[in-house]
């Protein structure tokens, strides 16, 4: 196929040709004087702006710029006519069209002023007002995005395709504790807490095929909290393909814990009623069952569900003209709580029922009492018998609160049943000294269900001392739990009397015994002694002449072994006499300190020979409850020992002391003296005539009557001793009651 080609003529490049650009180019082109006035523009004024060119000509052009834009033209005017600049490209500005309306215009000027054609500033200008409007929006746009994404007070954040998070705004720095550095290029799950992950995952993937989700989730603070988040999902698009994942986000932590609370109160709230021993049952305003537990569900042999939302009366039209319903009306009409007893054959019961009014409309509990009142017969017969009994009878509840308490009580102790009621036994049974852990273990026996006996000593309300033996019997319902404790209270004060005479009898025939025995040894190898040598002497004597030698030394003999008689009858008097005394020893209170000083006294004459030396280190109100008498000869026989055992190689020193201990007073009296060997002398300690020492003048006689002594105002008396050091006595004074007197400090 031929085609025919003829070229085009040669283009001739003429002064028409220019004009005819210039005038029906598109572009709008004008020439500016010195002034800025318009000396050229082309047609094309017409269809950019609307003007004529001639409408313009000769007037300046900064009357038709924005006032906003003035100061920049007149900048760039005064750089292309003034600065040396040739060419300067203006940033778009706003020109008035004819209309009125304001048009943006991109324009390069041109100082053509010193070219002799033109002379003057050339303007190529293209209306931009349609580019400039979509900046405007985009602008908008991103500052509506700024808000929406940085400004929202809401978390959002940007997560790509992958799940990295991309972006995120500072509520989501603020609400998870992390810094804005910790987010990138972590994937969102890692701060996902784990129960919540699954599902999360599954609204982001769901996000990934185009379509949005809501859910709840939760995430971990970075101080190891949970936050709660109602999070939706939404997917980025352009041109139909998904770009990223935006994540909106809520804080609704408070919300949350609230909600967790309050369902956390209404269970708490359904076990208590489900816990509870009453049936429970509430009736709305309309009569219907509007929440029952189990218990209630029980004695009706119903499940609850099957009974919600039913009418009570249409239910049990057995109910209709009962008490319970007259109440129900009433309580409804009067808002005011009512309690009633009713009994319904039909269920074989008695039923104690508690009717309140709350805002929707009635709540009712009941507890079946039909044991309760045969209890309370069996109860009713049972004081009726116990009344009439010569025995004391206390009857108590299951915290071992006084309940009721027969005549017989009544007439033994002196306490009305109005005066102890809600008291316990032990308040009124016992007295201070007896030991609260056998208390406390009688308690706990009796809880356990043990039934108890034991003799107890306490004080009648007029303050009279009484001994009673007492019988403690729980009593136990079906179920094995102890409702009630009887104590029969039988008076024994008469026998415990005999019994304590009898002892001190016993007593004081068995020291009687003794003494008889010891009354014996001292005869049989005390008096032996002298009493032969008294006759033998007698019978000598009898056969020498008087004037001799030897009877003269004879008659000496017999005044020796007539003093050594002597001396042993005047110890045996000694030994009976506060062997007698201690079984009545008068007490008072004594005051240490003073009877050490009166002994020391009676002693110093027996100290100033010698050079020997006594320290005291007594309290002024050191005080025993005891015999004076007493406490002066152990003091004045100890410390008189430590003189008469003193040691050759060093000056006496004596020292007495006390500590006060919790239970009573510790005297200890201390000497440097020859000191003794325990291992040997222990076991001949404080027995009668009984001597450890052969130097000194000595009896055996003093540590015995000190032990006596001791024992007789209720001590204990120990020695630690060694030879050449010394000898230490301590005594241990236990506090005694009198009144309410005992050891004082």
């Amino acid at each position: 196929m031929q085609v025919n080609f003829t070229p085009p003529e040669q283009l001739v490049l003429t002064p028409d040709f220019y004009s005819s650009i210039v005038r029906h180019g598109s572009e709008l082109i004008t020439v500016l004087n010195w002034d800025g006035q318009y000396q050229y523009i082309s047609d094309s004024i017409s269809s950019e702006m609307g003007y004529q060119p001639e409408e313009l000509l000769g007037t300046p052009v900064l009357e038709h710029i924005h006032p906003d834009d003035v100061a920049m033209i007149q900048q760039e005017l005064h750089n292309l006519t003034y600065g040396g600049v040739k060419q300067v490209s203006l940033s778009p500005f706003r020109y008035r069209a004819k209309s009125g309306d304001w048009r943006w215009l991109s324009c390069v000027s041109t100082n053509m002023l010193d070219n002799p054609h033109v002379r003057g500033i050339v303007t190529n200008s293209r209306d931009v007002t349609h580019q400039m409007e979509t900046m405007r929006q985009k602008k908008e746009s991103r500052a509506y995005y700024k808000a929406l994404f940085f400004n929202n007070p809401d978390l959002v954040f940007t997560l790509s395709t992958s799940g990295q998070v991309q972006a995120c705004n500072d509520a989501v720095v603020a609400l998870s504790g992390y810094t804005r550095e910790a987010f990138p290029e972590s994937h969102f799950t890692d701060f996902v807490l784990p129960e919540y992950q699954d599902v999360t995952l599954s609204a982001f993937h769901k996000a990934l095929t185009g379509q949005s989700s809501t859910l709840d989730t939760s995430i971990r603070h970075h101080d190891g909290s949970r936050r709660f988040l109602s999070a939706t999902f939404v997917p980025v698009v352009l041109e139909g393909r998904i770009l990223a994942v935006q994540c909106i986000a809520k804080d609704c932590t408070s919300e949350k814990e609230a909600n967790l609370l309050v369902q956390a109160h209404a269970q708490r709230l359904h076990n208590i009623l489900e816990g509870i021993t009453e049936g429970f049952f509430a009736l709305d305003s309309e009569w219907r069952y509007s929440f029952g537990n189990s218990v209630f569900a029980n004695f009706l042999g119903r499940p609850l569900q099957e009974l919600m939302n039913r009418t009570i009366w249409d239910e049990y039209p057995i109910l209709t003209g009962t008490q319970f319903q007259q109440k129900c009306l009433e309580v409804a009409r009067t808002q005011k709580t009512v309690q009633f007893d009713e009994q319904f054959c039909n269920y074989g019961a008695e039923l104690r029922f508690t009717l309140s009014p709350f805002s929707d409309g009635l709540l009712v509990s009941f507890v079946d009492i039909t044991r309760q009142r045969a209890a309370e017969e069996e109860v009713r017969t049972l004081s009726l018998v116990a009344s009439k009994t010569t025995n004391g009878v206390i009857i108590t509840n299951s915290r071992l609160e006084i309940e009721w308490v027969n005549e017989a009580f009544s007439q033994v102790t002196g306490y009305e049943l109005e005066e102890i009621a809600g008291k316990r036994p032990s308040d009124i049974l016992t007295t201070a000294d007896t030991d609260p852990r056998e208390i406390n273990w009688v308690r706990a026996q009796l809880a356990k269900g043990i039934p108890m006996r034991k003799e107890l000593r306490s004080y009648k309300k007029n303050g009279d001392l009484v001994w009673a033996d007492v019988t403690i019997s729980p009593i136990a319902n079906e179920q094995g739990q102890i409702e009630k404790y009887v104590y029969i209270h039988t008076d024994i004060t008469e026998r415990k009397l005999d019994q304590e005479q009898l002892l001190k009898t016993t007593e004081h025939l068995y020291h009687q015994n003794q003494d008889l025995k010891q009354f014996n040894y001292i005869v049989s190898h005390n008096l032996r002694a002298p009493v032969a040598n008294l006759v033998g002497l007698s019978a000598i004597l009898q056969k020498l002449d008087r004037n001799s030698a030897r009877f003269m030394q004879g008659l000496q003999n017999l005044e020796t072994s007539a003093r050594r008689l002597d001396d042993v009858i005047s110890d045996l008097n000694k030994i009976l006499a506060v062997r007698s005394s201690t079984l009545q020893v008068a007490k008072e209170m004594v005051n240490v300190s003073e009877v050490a000083s009166e002994v020391i006294s009676s002693l110093q004459h027996l100290l100033t020979p010698i050079n020997g030396k006594i320290e005291i280190q007594l309290q002024e109100d050191d005080l025993l409850w005891a015999n004076r008498a007493y406490v002066y000869s152990i003091l004045h026989n100890l410390i008189s020992n430590a003189i008469k055992y003193k040691s050759a190689q060093r000056d006496l020193l004596i020292e007495v002391n006390s500590v006060r201990k919790k239970d009573g007073l510790q005297l200890s009296i201390s000497d440097n003296g020859i000191g003794m060997d325990l291992e040997k002398v222990r076991p001949h300690l404080f027995q009668l005539y009984k001597r450890f020492h052969a130097g000194p003048d000595g009896k055996g006689i003093g540590l015995y009557l000190v032990k006596m002594q001791v024992n007789a105002i209720g001590g204990e008396i120990e020695v630690n001793s060694q030879p050449e050091t010394g000898t230490t006595f301590i005594l241990h004074f236990k506090q005694a009651t009198y009144g309410q007197q005992g050891l004082h400090n």
